[in-house]
């Protein structure tokens, strides 16, 4: 079908292809928007099996005229973000990394962990790319230089005895005045250039300050600062992975292959290598289009920009994307290729790193397509098992009955459609559980007006399959059940028997199936999910005691109580006076407490 561009304009701007529906199913952006638009649609056109699947979709093509290119490529990542179109390639670790702050603002800063960095007249490193490499960062620091641990605000606060932490060296216990707020300031100056790289520089006045120190015979200050020489020296040349400079660098390897790629990213910061990370996107097959979607994404605030950006491959619109990031910056940062030297060594390791990914992810990914290729032909299926929820129940006795729906989404566990319920069933029915959960579950996805799953799995045999089938016949009465059931050997998975509840027979499955092999998966993460839940609504449920009824009786009353007298069973032997005094109650409700315990 022609699609009419007549009136797309020669302009900078953003358009959107949608499909027969109206869907945003590609977004762009172009310096020249007829021109790039037209390029979809030329016969000569040679475009990989992503995009020209797409414009085979493609029915319309809307636009927004910009008034540069700037300005469209940030609108286009708004509208990604927004349409979540079908086509794009898409950054799904869309979580906010973590940064060290050092609360400069303060009198005697400390450094913590945060995610959301602000103008707030703090000092911000970062970012890790994990968490954990951010808590190492941490406890590094910490280990070497003993600054504060509270949150305390001392700017007014009175002095008071020192902690433990002073005494076990690991702060310098500015709340009891121990130390100067010059002393401190000289501390963190240390810090700074600490975490910047600065080792040498740290060292030098390290070592001249201990020199005075010992001289004016102050040895204990004197050792403090030898212990933090011999930890800076001991772990300086582990974290390098440059021996000059205290460059900030980020390497993006870029690699696609069959229509998946990967992105190997490395963080230097001040000369060493504070993370690296792998990024996978399933529907990526040309490299350059791959870069400059994930700089774009990935980049979204001036803290997270290094000085440097070094490439394998240049990203689409490269001039683009280098003023955007000077615009976000308030500085040059340029995109590189590494011809040669330590960069181009990096590169080399990075790219290396990200094809051993690529290998294994696109293996991964066709051992997903076999299994679920499997599941739909056993099952008869018309289309492919996208969507495969299961449900699962527990109880002891009847006590604490708890339900759980766990959801795989091509073949993967999908933990935002996991869902928890507490089932009012009071005596210990399978039957009767499965069928209050499946019945709740399919209840909200009609009331709502949500797809049901390509497959419903129970874990259990026909019984509990019929039930859940009865439970779900008012809203979906075509629903595929089945159900998976212990067979003669419960220790042993190749004897599990899967049933239908259309035919009420096992269907057949080969060994060693990747197929059954994922459906037992599935039933045992939601096996695993209603255990937990279970455990901990039976400790909630231990821990609850008739003096929670008194009014007045909150957790903080009741920590403080069981911290007093060890435990209940104590406090049950204690005077009225005794818990008065023990919560600085009044005599009413120290009284109330005293009778229900």
């Amino acid at each position: 079908m022609k699609v009419d561009i007549s009136n797309v304009p020669r302009s900078p701007g953003v358009y959107l292809m949608r499909d027969a529906d109206g869907r945003a199913i590609y977004v762009g952006k172009a310096i020249r928007l007829r021109d790039r638009v037209g390029s979809y649609f030329r016969q000569s056109a040679d475009h990989g099996e992503r995009i020209a699947l797409m414009v085979t979709l493609v029915r319309k093509v809307d636009f927004i005229v910009t008034r540069d290119e700037v300005e469209a490529l940030i609108l286009e990542n708004n509208l990604i973000k927004s349409e979540q179109p079908r086509f794009n390639v898409m950054l799904r670790d869309d979580k906010t990394y973590p940064y060290l702050r050092l609360s400069t603002g303060e009198k005697f800063p400390r450094l913590t962990i945060t995610r959301r960095p602000t103008k707030d007249g703090s000092t911000y490193f970062g970012p890790y790319i994990s968490a954990g490499s951010v808590r190492t960062a941490l406890e590094l620091i910490q280990r070497i230089f003993p600054l504060r641990l509270s949150a305390d605000d001392l700017e007014s606060a009175p002095l008071r005895r020192p902690c433990l932490n002073y005494q076990m060296k690991r702060c310098l216990a500015p709340c009891a005045g121990k130390v100067s707020a010059e002393e401190y300031k000289d501390m963190v100056e240390r810090v700074v250039k600490f975490i910047r790289g600065k080792d040498d520089e740290v060292l030098q006045e390290l070592e001249k300050r201990m020199g005075d120190l010992s001289e004016a015979r102050q040895y204990e200050k004197a050792a403090l600062l030898r212990d933090q020489i011999s930890a800076i020296r001991e772990i300086r040349e582990k974290q390098r992975i440059t021996s000059t400079g205290d460059a900030d660098e980020d390497y993006i390897a870029v690699i696609c292959k069959g229509g998946a790629g990967v992105v190997r990213m490395l963080m230097v910061r001040g000369g060493k290598l504070e993370g690296d990370k792998n990024f996978t996107f399933k529907k990526a097959d040309d490299p350059a289009e791959l870069a400059g979607a994930f700089i774009e994404q990935f980049y979204n605030s001036p803290f997270s920009i290094p000085s440097e950006i070094l490439v394998n491959v240049p990203p689409a619109d490269c001039d683009v994307v280098e003023k955007w990031l000077a615009g976000l910056k308030g500085r040059n940062t340029p995109i590189r290729v590494p011809e040669r030297g330590r960069k181009k060594q990096i590169m080399e390791m990075a790219l290396e790193n990200a094809r051993h990914t690529l290998a294994g992810f696109t293996q991964r990914e066709e051992s997903l397509k076999e299994a679920l290729g499997e599941i739909k032909n056993r099952l008869n299926m018309q289309n492919w098992p996208t969507v495969m929820e299961a449900v699962d129940a527990s109880n002891i006795s009847g006590v604490s009955a708890v339900g759980s729906l766990v959801a795989f989404f091509n073949g993967a566990p999908d933990k935002k459609r996991y869902k928890r319920y507490n089932v009012s069933v009071s005596s210990p029915d399978d039957y009767a559980m499965i069928s209050e959960v499946v019945r709740r579950r399919f209840k909200r996805l009609a009331d709502e007006g949500k797809p049901f799953p390509d497959v419903l799995l129970i874990d259990g045999g026909l019984g509990q399959v019929s039930a859940a089938k009865e439970a779900v016949r008012p809203y979906a009465p075509d629903q595929i059940i089945i159900g998976i059931a212990k067979g003669a050997d419960r220790n042993n998975p190749e004897t599990d028997l899967i049933v239908s509840a259309d035919s009420k027979r096992e269907i057949s499955f080969p060994p060693a199936s990747p197929g059954k092999f994922m459906l037992q998966r599935l039933r045992d993460e939601a096996h695993r999910f209603a255990i937990n839940f279970h455990r901990k609504s039976r400790e909630k449920a231990a821990f609850r005691h008739e003096i929670d009824e008194v009014v007045g009786m909150g957790p903080k009353r009741r920590k403080l109580l069981l911290r007093t007298f060890g435990s209940l069973k104590d406090a049950k032997n204690a005077t009225v006076e005794e818990i008065r005094t023990a919560l600085s109650v009044s005599e009413e409700l120290a009284r109330k407490i005293h009778e229900k315990l």
